[in-house]
């Protein structure tokens, strides 16, 4: 039995893409920078390259992008998406900033009696933004839930991370910030509005969100993909629909057991967490339950051509001549956040 995507019931209507008023303003104005939240994925891709269709000048467009394992070491994210997205940069001649919060998700997973721990990022130089203590004690996994207060991955390692940021670098003037939520990925962001206050919205900072592919079908990513002959993430040609963390709580069994395949030793690492916490990822199922109930999909020969730069450093060219559509493209196998 495949687990498929948990899609709504009736697809969204397809739309052409339009600009709100107000975002048109904004773009408008040679003074407001635009932020990307980008985390290598396609639709953080198709936001960049839907924005140079619009005419959009570089020089206003800068990348964010989060570590969600916060140079801790490599367990949650895929070694090669930081690669991945500074290749991209560098061959689009975009700015980008790294950030994340110290340890990232583990160390986050493993808070006893103390403070969320510090941000930094990167860019001609490194930034500290110290973090308020407390004491608190989490000592559990991120739950499979909507709810982020209770799914808090999303929040602790990028939502809040990329907020601190702006707060530091950007004290007035006018400001975009860029996400790439869907509304066809799932009922829970069919409901998301098209742009809102940022928020780290001011009265000197006018700061605002907006997701400009909102109502974007998959067919029309991957067409500006293909239209810019832009090489995917490798997790893509490897049969992943969603370019989120690579150990994602919301993956199905069979992406479980293509990660067990691909890397089992994160397997392992998530397996000792389990025991040492006396905390299961899925509510009492464990991590090596969960694989035993799917079956991998991928393919030896995309194994045997990305397996190593997947788990290592991209080093593929950003633009081939060749372009098609990658393994994952239009697949229904879970595999990242709702």
């Amino acid at each position: 039995m495949v687990y498929q995507l948990p899609l709504f019931e009736q697809e969204p209507e397809y739309k052409e893409p339009t600009v709100p008023e107000k975002m048109q303003r904004m773009l408008d104005d040679p003074d407001c920078k635009i932020l990307i939240a980008f985390s290598g994925g396609k639709d953080s891709v198709a936001m960049v390259l839907y924005l140079l269709d619009m005419g959009i000048p570089k020089s206003r467009m800068e990348l964010h992008h989060h570590d969600v394992d916060g140079h801790g070491g490599n367990l949650f994210d895929w070694p090669c998406t930081p690669s991945y997205c500074q290749a991209f940069a560098d061959a689009f001649e975009l700015p980008i900033v790294f950030s994340w919060r110290q340890g990232g998700i583990r160390r986050e997973i493993y808070r006893e009696n103390e403070g969320l721990q510090d941000v930094y990022y990167q860019t001609d130089q490194l930034h500290h933004l110290p973090s308020r203590k407390g004491n608190s004690t989490r000592r559990k996994f991120p739950a499979v839930a909507a709810d982020l207060r209770t799914r808090w991955c999303s929040s602790v390692v990028k939502i809040d991370v990329l907020s601190r940021v702006v707060n530091d670098r950007f004290k007035s003037g006018n400001l975009l910030v860029l996400t790439g939520e869907r509304r066809q990925e799932s009922a829970a962001r069919s409901k998301y509005t098209e742009f809102e206050k940022y928020r780290s919205w001011t009265k000197s900072r006018n700061a605002w969100q907006w997701r400009p592919v909102i109502d974007f079908h998959e067919k029309q990513v991957w067409d500006l993909y293909k239209k810019y002959r832009v090489q995917p993430h490798p997790c893509y040609e490897l049969g992943w629909s969603r370019c989120s963390c690579q150990l994602c709580i919301f993956s199905s069994p069979n992406t479980w057991a293509s990660i067990n395949e691909l890397a089992p030793w994160k397997i392992d690492e998530l397996a000792e967490m389990e025991e040492d916490l006396s905390h299961t990822l899925y509510n009492g199922l464990q991590i090596r339950q969960k694989v035993a109930k799917g079956r991998s999909f991928l393919r030896p020969d995309m194994v045997l051509r990305w397996g190593k730069e997947v788990m290592g450093e991209f080093n593929s060219p950003i633009f081939i001549s060749n372009w098609r559509h990658p393994e994952g493209a239009f697949s229904r196998e879970l595999s990242g956040a709702i």
